[in-house]
């Protein structure tokens, strides 16, 4: 056999290494193995075969139930493999007040100054590796403008299957201003730029981010932005009997199950119904559950706690963590495969965004050697 046939072999074995660590340890064994693993080509196939490695889950900690959220948190997703000292936030600069976890995607965070309340002061980080990038909006998305929304998208290439890095990462601004929505795209290396978008497009009922996206909904319609692209598209939602054009936040939310199929839940009238998208693209309702009966024999429970609104504390995959708006107010979790209740066992902040490890890894210093 050939030296490149040999090489093929080598890339295939190597592609069936189960673990980053298994990998970084493979390419210790020689040169030859070291360039075999440093290819892009290699990475960007050994990332779409065994996907990403989740370090843990960032979110922002609830001063209260009653009172909005305070400062970022990190929770491994196994505290005996993974140290959350690794994954500080102490080394942003100083501000007064704090930082607050706009958004994330891969092993990037997306803050904004809590104390600005247009968020004019942003920074892009990655804890793993302690660096940041400060960001600062343009005066065009400031003056005169209002209902700010920022987003970090996926960078523009993608060489080595790593498709967002603190050299390789974007940011949506989307905003209002003389009731019309306007855009703004920051790209690492070019700074701020406009972008075209629909003027009627409002983000106003936000429900939440899964897969890679995040989802709103606008009249009966629901809203789709694609993390990769930075685009927006739409659907319609189905009719529901006790719709009502006047939604309002609390009312929709979108979450994974455990089979990683993507739903939305609505809240109604102390019920909760699941709508799952059908092969043809179309929503469909799935399943329901009236909350005061689901929840009647969990310790805490009073009739009078169903007299008002739930409050979403935690969407989680294949979970939900509510709480009845109620003098005594106690939270509870719905299993959202088969819509059981169970008393909610740890509060993680209403929006919870998953860390990845940092890919591709850094092998590139050893080549030579």
């Amino acid at each position: 056999m050939d030296e490149s046939g040999s090489d093929d072999v080598l890339r295939l074995v190597l592609e069936r290494v189960d673990s980053r660590v298994s990998l970084i340890r493979a390419a210790a064994v020689c040169r030859r193995w070291r360039r075999a693993i440093a290819d892009a080509a290699f990475l960007r196939r050994y990332r779409s075969l065994h996907g990403p490695a989740v370090a843990g889950y960032y979110h922002n900690e609830r001063i209260s139930l009653r009172w909005r959220d305070g400062r970022p948190a990190f929770v491994p997703s196994s505290p005996s493999m993974v140290d959350a000292r690794h994954f500080s936030l102490d080394f942003l600069p100083d501000v007064a007040g704090s930082w607050t976890i706009l958004d994330g995607r891969g092993s990037l965070l997306l803050l904004g100054h809590a104390s600005h309340a247009e968020f004019s002061d942003n920074v892009v980080c990655e804890p793993l590796t302690r660096r940041y990038r400060r960001i600062h909006l343009l005066p065009d998305c400031v003056d005169g403008c209002y209902g700010w929304e920022l987003f970090l998208l996926d960078g523009e290439s993608n060489e080595a299957g790593g498709r967002i890095s603190m050299s390789n990462f974007r940011v949506l601004c989307v905003f209002l201003r003389g009731g019309l929505t306007h855009a703004a795209m920051y790209t690492v290396g070019s700074s701020w730029n406009k972008k075209n978008i629909d003027p009627s497009l409002k983000l106003s009922v936000p429900m939440g981010h899964s897969g890679g996206c995040w989802y709103f909904v606008q009249g009966k319609a629901l809203i789709i932005l694609d993390g990769s692209t930075g685009d927006f598209s739409s659907s319609e939602l189905p009719p529901l009997r006790d719709w009502d054009s006047d939604t309002w936040e609390h009312d929709f939310f979108v979450a994974n199950g455990r089979d990683g199929r993507l739903h939305i839940f609505t809240l109604s009238d102390n019920t909760m119904k699941m709508l799952t998208r059908l092969e043809g693209g179309e929503w469909a309702l799935e399943k329901s559950i009236v909350l005061p009966e689901a929840t009647s024999g969990l310790p805490g429970y009073e009739p009078s706690s169903f007299s008002g609104l739930q409050l979403i504390l935690t969407i989680g995959t294949g979970f939900v963590i509510l709480v009845p708006l109620c003098v005594n107010m106690w939270p509870f979790s719905i299993n959202l495969e088969t819509m059981e209740a169970a008393p909610a066992e740890k509060n993680m902040g209403q929006l919870v965004y998953e860390f990845e490890l940092p890919w591709p890894p850094a092998l590139h210093a050893c080549l030579d050697r």
